[in-house]
């Protein structure tokens, strides 16, 4: 492993507290691209409410039967108050439909044909009681816990998409703080040997109590924006098919419900057949308004009201790609160069792979993969490079160079020194990584990985060991001065690699693009 104690966590904006979602809030019919969209309206409220009004529906049939049995035992003085029960319009009404053929009308024959019915039987009041109320009464239980299940799968699946998209928008607004933040220090241009000018898109000087911390990199705080995404995104999902799935069975259970109303109703004009032909023709059409209810009569007038709330099967889920936030495409947030790079173990010293990147703020970032989804993608070392001495690149075709810094991040790290040796695939990969690092770094020396570390001695001096000339090195960066400059800097041209030596060189702004090395 790269990394020398505990990493820290990614920084967390200003703790908000975390309030209910509100009842508006749930999935919308259209998938959006916001990493944090606005919502039409709560479904699950939207269910249990339909089975509110179905629920009353069925208790003012209840009520009815009831009322019936009064009135067979007190014949038409009591039938009066059976009218009653059903001579207000429905509660939740606006969930019928108010046409020829649905519920709302099926009452209205309800209160016409009670009005006829002025006598009636004990043996009928009998039968009503023990036939018809239970049927009625089993119903009214079950909406009543039907709601009760849906509103508990509601509320579940709408506190996790709440909490998941709370901790994205923190991390958003954190990406927002640290972007503004490396647009307030600004960019400097930094001279390169022979008078050449080298631009780095919003690289910025900083001393040591003022540098940026690693995972405050708008870089890093970008990958874990993705991260929350995704966990956010499979929430949003999850709870999308749960709804979309209660949708469906909901169908369903009204067919249900109608049915069992018919089937009450079916017991109910049995038992009252036997009286008078009047009372009989008035059940009978009562009962017939009921059979004729289409099963989804009511079901495809409630989807096309609502269908701006319902949910679309046919609007396809939410993908990370589709979503757009802010910053997103900051400079900050674009690496200088990235891609696989190995490096040498500091005990075992045999070479390793890991995936780097050179940021805009001057980090060189070590992570294990290119993964944003499947776990937070948290440095396993980082390098701040103004504070580092960068060697000389190695002969071809080897592509070897060595980093001497402190690594940054974790509690036990920033202590000790060490020397970073890297290699790469091929010499030109190595020469555009030891490139846009040597620019970036504090120091740069002419000592290449054969070579071991030295410390500069005075013009002529030799080595005891090699008779050698020891490594030289050039000041890339000045702290008086709070600019960056760059002495014997290879220079990256449209035509090719070419030496800042000498002082015939010809001066010219070449800001650095970023490039992804090759895999």
């Amino acid at each position: 492993m790269l990394g020398l104690g505990k990493k820290e966590k990614t920084p967390i904006a200003e703790p908000v507290a975390e309030q209910p979602p509100p009842r508006h809030d749930t999935i919308d019919s259209v998938a959006s691209t916001n990493a944090v969209p606005t919502e039409k309206g709560d479904i699950g409220a939207l269910f249990v409410e339909r089975l509110q009004a179905w629920k009353h529906a069925v208790g003012y049939l209840e009520a009815y039967v009831e009322s019936t049995e009064k009135v067979h035992k007190e014949l038409a003085k009591e039938y009066e108050k059976v009218l009653k029960t059903v001579s207000e319009p429905l509660r939740e009404g606006r969930h019928f439909d108010q046409e020829v053929g649905g519920v709302a009308s099926f009452f209205e024959n309800i209160r016409t044909n009670t009005q006829a019915i002025s006598h009636s039987h004990t043996e009928t009041e009998k039968a009503l009681k023990l036939a018809v109320l239970p049927i009625l009464e089993g119903l009214h239980r079950e909406i009543k816990e039907r709601a009760k299940v849906i509103r508990a799968a509601a509320d579940k699946g709408l506190k996790a998409v709440s909490k998941a998209r709370n901790h994205t928008q923190n991390h958003i607004e954190l990406l927002g703080q640290h972007a503004s933040s490396f647009d307030s220090v600004g960019s400097h241009a930094q001279p390169a040997s022979g008078g050449m000018h080298i631009h780095i898109p919003g690289t910025h000087s900083h001393n040591s109590s003022g540098k940026p911390k690693p995972d405050s990199d708008p870089y890093v705080l970008k990958r874990g924006i993705l991260y929350r995404l995704h966990k956010q995104v499979l929430e949003e999902n999850a709870n999308r098919q749960e709804l979309l799935s209660i949708q469906n069975t909901m169908q369903q259970f009204e067919s249900h419900i109608l049915q069992t109303i018919q089937q009450a109703m079916a017991e109910f004009y049995k038992h009252v057949g036997n009286q008078a032909d009047k009372q009989k023709a008035l059940y009978g059409d009562i009962v017939g308004v009921a059979q004729k209810l289409p099963l989804d009569f009511e079901w495809n007038g409630f989807m096309k009201r609502e269908s701006d709330v319902l949910i679309d099967p046919n609007v396809p889920s939410r993908s990370v790609d589709q979503i757009q936030y802010p910053n997103m495409d900051h400079k900050s947030t674009k690496a200088l160069i990235e891609g696989p790079l190995q490096r040498k173990g500091k005990i075992m010293r045999s070479y390793s792979t890991g995936y780097y990147v050179v940021t805009p703020s001057k980090y060189l970032h070590e992570f294990k993969d290119n993964d944003n989804f499947s776990k937070e993608p948290e440095p396993e070392t980082s390098l701040y490079l103004p504070d580092c001495t960068v060697g000389a690149l190695s002969k071809e075709p080897n592509g070897k160079f060595i980093i001497s810094g402190k690594e940054i991040g974790g509690a036990l790290k920033g202590f000790t020194k060490h020397d970073f040796a890297f290699k790469a695939t091929s010499h030109a990969e190595a020469a555009k990584w030891h490139e846009i690092i040597s620019q970036c770094a504090g120091l740069t020396t002419n000592e290449t990985p054969i070579t071991s570390p030295a410390s500069p001695t005075a013009v002529g001096a030799t080595d005891e060991m090699t008779g050698m000339p020891p490594p030289t090195y050039s000041r890339t960066s000045s702290q008086e001065t709070g600019t960056t400059k760059t002495t014997d800097l290879p220079v990256m041209t449209g035509a090719g690699v070419e030496s800042g030596n000498g002082a015939g060189s010809a001066a010219a702004d070449v800001p650095i693009a970023p490039v992804v090395a090759k895999s």
